[in-house]
């Protein structure tokens, strides 16, 4: 393609060259391609970038780049990727455009979900690619910032079938976590060869060869000091090898060679440079008012664009990043405010406030409340559009510059909250010391809360209930509301460490029973108010006690979430309470709820976990299709956050779908992985998922073993669940006065509860102890009870030892009735290992089976195709499908095509059809 003849030819970069051009290609044939540019400083990242522009003449190109200053402004990259696609964005699905809209500042509303700005990203490179094949390069992405890079990366992961490519260029041998998993290329130094090659057609006099060995040791391979070693000192000392610098960092060799020439221009240039470098948006209009407000005109530029430091035409445009950091760092602090001043006198636009705060902060010298105040301000508004490190960088400045201590604690506070929520704990925690300066025990107290919660946040259990304790203790004479919160933040804390905390302190049963001492709640009590008094009850005194509160704090949550003011923090431990009530079908019906709200309103943060939750009800109620499903779309959004995905509702499909080498495989490796977070209560429910698998394939043995571990803690939630699978396995292995004891420990629960779910396993119980007619009857009052709940795989499982227990009893026409009923809903639910033993039980009892096992439609497809089939036989569009799987509409094109290939179909009339 004619595009390719406008490379370059670099020294000693030909195989760089050449993948990239490979990548461009791709992209021309229709394809998607993702690379990223790993190196030091001068190393030749920008050349390549560069050399890769000039080849995609015939391509639309976006290029951005990054800035150290403009590092903590939200979403500057992404206003920069945008700028030329304005036109698009109107095209977007309306949460995307929405979303970016509000992250653009191009108009007001809730602070959008990153990830819903990073599919707004990917919708807009991928409708730009189909109007014109697109590349998209990045430069400096080390200085984009946070929130910019999230979206970038999340896009550039999401690229299948879309002509488009993103090439980034980032500075360090480490790519940024938010690159981590796209494909790399590690720019190195040059071979020596080639070093001496590129010396030799540069320099003005014959070297010494000692000397020249010298020089390229300096250098290291790095072309850029090759280069500047000619520019920056005269022939003489080259010559002799007298003026090169030793003992210093390549990067600072370089900016101090470009600070050499800054000292040979005119006042006036030095001080439009600087302008230019601590206005890193590039605005020209910006630049040149502040310049004239200077009184600098535009020949300034001169001098500058001579020098080789810069070009300048509508916008003046740094050679290298390098010589932007050394113009900024080679000023005195003196002409950095006057510059900054200049610029915060100048700016207007969309998200001037920001920008203008930003400026005037640095501007100063000294506290200054007036100051201070814009950055809050800013801070609120960089929230609002979804920039939480910006606004946690706009609060750390006014923390600086507030000069009133109690207020300036307040705001430390503020800062460090926001700290947290830029997932940034380290400055967090910096930031509350300066809390302790303010002399308030409140904000002291506030202080400690936020620790604890960092705690929680960076280590997920063991440290954390003590200290939430201790925060809540200390909270008590200030505020009831928030100490009775803490209290509860406290228990759910101890609840998840759960069987993993060492010692008494800061078990859930020690936070409770200090949570005794609580403050008296409010009148008319929230939801907080009667969960707290119900777990406490319910740890201190017992399951039957606790019942009728937990049931009444369930109604009450029920009744805010209906109005829409519950606080979706106490989501999970209403799940908990849920589970422990035995409440099967508003657990499934509220975890419904919330996966599909978050989704709608774009939540995807918080959306991985909803979404597991969810699928693990499926899971229960047999809907194994749709539970991998959710947890498939749990995971894309995981690896999208960088967030480790929690695998126990993975175990626990695998363990009802009878998958015994899968199973183990990750209840394994599940159990590891929630030890080393410290969270106990994700432990359990492998034990429990390893006693569905065992019981279900008939280990009883195994089952027990997983049982007894599992019982020697009282895990809230899942206790109850553990005691009906125990009785199973304890009855069956030969364990009978284990069983005798789980079934009494049920019972209790059972009549206290009163749940179809309870009284099922009750029944369930007394039928595995019992015999002759009464054990009849309990097996069919307990399968009448769990009809009428979603548990669909218990069902099924106890249709199946009711038909083995009447086989035993030789009642084969009956038998035969309970194993094909257990029989053919395990092949609905596709619990094949579950099936494979129903099916031997019917011809032990003489009724042969026909092996049905691994039959139907979409038995070739992969979770995510049988999701997009679905969805597009349900009549979604491909831009809703994609919005739902977080990729392209192309790509969603591209999997429907081979959809249609694995089923023998062409329209999704017959998707409709096959379904």
């Amino acid at each position: 393609m004619g595009g390719d003849a406008g490379g370059n030819a670099l020294v000693g970069r030909r195989d760089e060259q050449q993948t990239l051009a490979e990548l461009l290609a791709r992209v021309r044939g229709g394809g998607s391609g993702v690379l990223v540019l790993r190196g030091e400083a001068g190393i030749g990242k920008t050349a390549l970038l560069r050399d890769a522009r000039d080849r995609a003449s015939d391509l639309r190109v976006i290029a951005l780049s990054g800035a150290e200053s403009e590092m903590e402004l939200a979403y500057a990259g992404v206003q920069q990727l945008s700028a030329p696609l304005l036109g698009h964005i109107d095209r977007l699905p309306g949460p995307q455009k929405n979303a970016l809209r509000v992250a653009l500042g191009l108009r007001d509303g809730a602070a959008p979900d990153r990830l819903l700005v990073g599919l707004a990203v990917l919708s807009l490179l991928a409708d730009a690619g189909a109007e014109k094949p697109t590349v998209c390069i990045v430069d400096d992405a080390q200085w984009i910032d946070r929130a910019s890079l999230q979206a970038l990366a999340f896009a550039g992961r999401r690229l299948v079938a879309d002509p488009v490519a993103m090439i980034f260029a980032t500075r360090g041998s480490q790519a940024d976590p938010a690159l981590a998993a796209l494909p790399d290329l590690p720019v190195g130094g040059l071979s020596d060869a080639d070093a001496r090659a590129l010396l030799s057609t540069m320099m003005p006099a014959r070297l010494d060869e000692t000397v020249r060995d010298n020089i390229l040791a300096e250098a290291g391979g790095n072309p850029l000091a090759l280069l500047e070693l000619n520019r920056a000192l005269p022939p003489a000392q080259l010559a002799g090898g007298y003026g090169l610098v030793a003992a210093k960092p390549l990067a600072t060799r370089i900016e101090q060679t470009y600070g050499q020439r800054l000292r040979e221009l005119p006042p006036q240039t030095r001080m439009l440079l600087l302008l230019a470098a601590a206005e890193p948006t590039g605005e020209p209009a910006w630049l040149w008012a502040a310049a004239a407000r200077l009184g600098i005109g535009a020949d300034a530029g001169v001098p500058a664009e001579r020098s080789g430091l810069v070009t300048v035409n509508t916008r003046l445009r740094f050679r290298h990043p390098l010589v932007r950091s050394a113009i900024y760092r080679h000023a005195t602090q003196p002409e950095r405010r006057q510059a900054h001043a200049a610029l915060a006198e100048v700016i207007s636009g969309p998200v001037a406030d920001e920008h203008r705060a930003w400026h005037r902060a640095h501007a100063t010298d000294a506290p200054d409340e007036a100051i201070a105040v814009e950055l809050v301000e800013s801070a609120e508004r960089a929230r609002k559009r979804g920039g939480s490190a910006a606004a946690a960088a706009f609060l750390a400045y006014a923390v600086e510059l507030t000069p009133e201590p109690f207020t300036r604690g307040e705001r430390a506070l503020m800062a460090a909250r926001a700290k947290v929520d830029a997932a940034d704990p380290a400055a967090a925690t910096t930031l509350l010391a300066s809390v302790a300066r303010a002399d308030s025990e409140l904000l002291d107290a506030q202080a400690d809360l936020l620790r604890a919660k960092i705690t929680f946040a960076t280590n997920r259990g063991r440290d954390a209930p003590p200290l939430l304790l201790a925060a809540a203790e200390r909270l008590r004479p200030f505020d009831v509301a928030l100490a009775r919160e803490t209290y509860l933040e406290a228990l759910m804390a101890a609840m998840i460490v759960g069987r993993l905390f060492l010692g008494e302190h800061g078990s859930a049963a020690a936070i409770a029973a200090s949570a005794m001492q609580a403050p008296p709640a409010s009148d008319p009590p929230t939801a907080v108010d009667l969960f707290l008094d119900g777990l406490v009850v319910r740890l201190t005194q017992g399951y039957t006690a606790a019942v009728p509160l937990l049931q009444r704090a369930v109604r009450q949550y029920l009744a805010e979430e209906a109005a829409g003011t519950a606080d979706p923090r106490w989501h999970d431990i209403t799940n908990r309470v849920l589970l422990d009530l035995f409440d099967q079908d508003t657990y499934d019906g509220l975890n419904e709820r919330q996966s599909e709200m978050l989704r709608a309103t774009g939540e995807l943060t918080v959306l991985p976990a909803a979404l597991t939750t969810y699928a693990g009800a499926c899971v229960t109620s047999g809907d194994f299709t749709r539970a991998a499903e959710l947890l498939a779309q749990s995971d894309a959004i995981s690896v999208a956050t960088g967030a480790p995905p929690h695998r126990s509702i993975q175990t626990y499909l695998a363990a009802c779908r009878g998958q015994e080498q899968q199973g183990r495989q990750l209840a394994r490796e599940t159990i590891q992985e929630a030890t080393a977070r410290g969270e106990g209560s994700e432990v359990t429910v492998v034990l429990f998922s390893v006693a569905v698998l065992h019981n279900g394939l008939a280990q009883y043995p195994e089952a027990f073993a997983a049982c007894l571990s599992a019982l020697e803690y009282d895990d809230v939630g899942m206790y109850g669940h553990l005691l009906n699978e125990m009785v199973e396995a304890a009855a069956r292995s030969g364990n009978t006065s284990a069983a005798e004891a789980a079934a009494a420990q049920l019972w209790d629960r059972a009549d206290a509860s009163g749940t179809a779910t309870a009284l099922g396993y009750a029944a369930r119980a007394r039928a595995l102890l019992g015999s002759g007619i009464e054990a009849e009857r309990e097996y069919r009052t307990a399968i009448a009870e769990l009809k009428r709940t979603p548990l669909k795989v218990l069902t099924a499982r106890t249709r199946l030892i009711f038909g083995e227990w009447l086989r035993r009893a030789n009642r084969r026409a009956d038998a035969v009735t309970e194993l094909r009923g257990a029989y053919q809903m395990f092949v609905e639910m596709g619990a094949d290992g579950l099936a494979e033993r129903a099916r031997r039980e019917l011809q032990a009892a003489g009724e042969y089976q026909r092996n049905d096992l691994g039959h139907g439609s979409v038995a070739a497809l992969t979770t995510q195709e049988s999701y997009i089939a679905r969805l597009a036989g349900d009549g979604y569009t491909n831009s809703e499908i994609a919005s739902h799987l977080f990729i392209s509409p192309r790509t969603v094109e591209w999997h429907l095509s081979k959809i249609f290939a694995k089923l023998g179909v062409s329209s999704r009339r017959e998707l409709r059809q096959r379904d």
